[in-house]
């Protein structure tokens, strides 16, 4: 019986998993062409938020894999949630990061400040951007001195990418919470709330019709990602099965180490089918 036999539904994570960069993970799409053909409910979950779902399920399709954008939750609309709970009515954000992480930020009704009138914001959301520098730092600061609320997508320090890993959200995370001595609330993977989302797209989907009766982790669901610290732990948590792939950020002697290990170690997605 093949790993993915055990499962009805799957989380699956995009950057170590199904591509590294630009360039596709070996035999991903395949595999999941395989595994929607075969009736499988698959929600993808990034704690990447450089991109709206609606661009990682373009990519997606232009890889074979027929997926729309309901079916992908980034930690990047967790944290501009999580915002503008803690902006509050009428509130203001100061994002450090891409502006697709401003746009979500704003859909939420709060007011975006940029520059130094950031200072005076009632919550900073910190990810992952090539701009970051200095006086985003200072800004950011500044507010949470003032008394702004700390929003985050991830602490991932890294992520994978061809040729080796990239510094992640957490790389800068960690220098705002160092200059502010404040801890922020995670959107993203390890933490609850991008799991109950997802969780909830896997209930309202067709996955609800197979068995109305059970809540979507009691059928049979696996959380599929390469880093240990975020998707499988983060999995666990959430009451899930939890598969490693190597694709990406962990290693087998990691997964070994883990405590506990993850449940499953394979190479890549492909190991799903064997």
């Amino acid at each position: 019986m093949a790993l993915a036999d055990q499962f009805d539904g799957l989380l699956v994570d995009l950057d170590g998993v199904v591509w590294l960069g630009r360039e596709p993970v070996p035999g991903s799409a395949e595999t999941l062409a395989a595994l929607l053909a075969a009736g499988k409910e698959i929600v993808f979950v990034t704690n990447n938020p450089a991109r709206p779902p609606a661009r990682y399920a373009e990519r997606l399709r232009e890889m074979g894999v027929e997926v729309v954008p309901e079916r992908i939750v980034t930690a990047g609309m967790v944290a501009a949630r999580l915002a503008g709970d803690a902006a509050g009515r009428g509130g203001s954000a100061f994002v450090i990061g891409e502006s697709s992480l401003k746009e979500m930020v704003v859909a939420t009704g709060a007011s975006l400040l940029e520059g130094e009138a950031g200072r005076e914001a009632d919550v900073v959301v910190v990810s992952g951007h090539r701009g970051f520098d200095y006086g985003e730092l200072l800004t950011a600061k500044r507010a949470l001195d003032g008394g702004a609320a700390l929003v985050a997508t991830s602490h991932d320090p890294t992520m994978p990418m061809p040729g080796g890993e990239w510094p992640g959200t957490g790389s800068i995370l960690a220098a705002v919470e160092t200059a502010s001595g404040r801890t922020a609330e995670i959107g993203g993977k390890p933490e609850r709330h991008l799991f109950e989302m997802a969780l909830d797209v896997l209930a309202r989907g067709s996955f609800r019709t197979k068995d109305v009766e059970k809540e979507p982790r009691e059928r049979r669901v696996a959380m599929i990602g390469d880093r240990i610290a975020s998707d499988i732990d983060g999995g666990r948590a959430a009451g899930l099965a939890t598969v490693l792939v190597l694709s990406g950020s962990s290693s087998r002697a990691q997964a070994e180490a883990a405590e506990p290990p993850p449940d499953h170690v394979i190479e890549n997605l492909a190991g799903l089918l064997r």
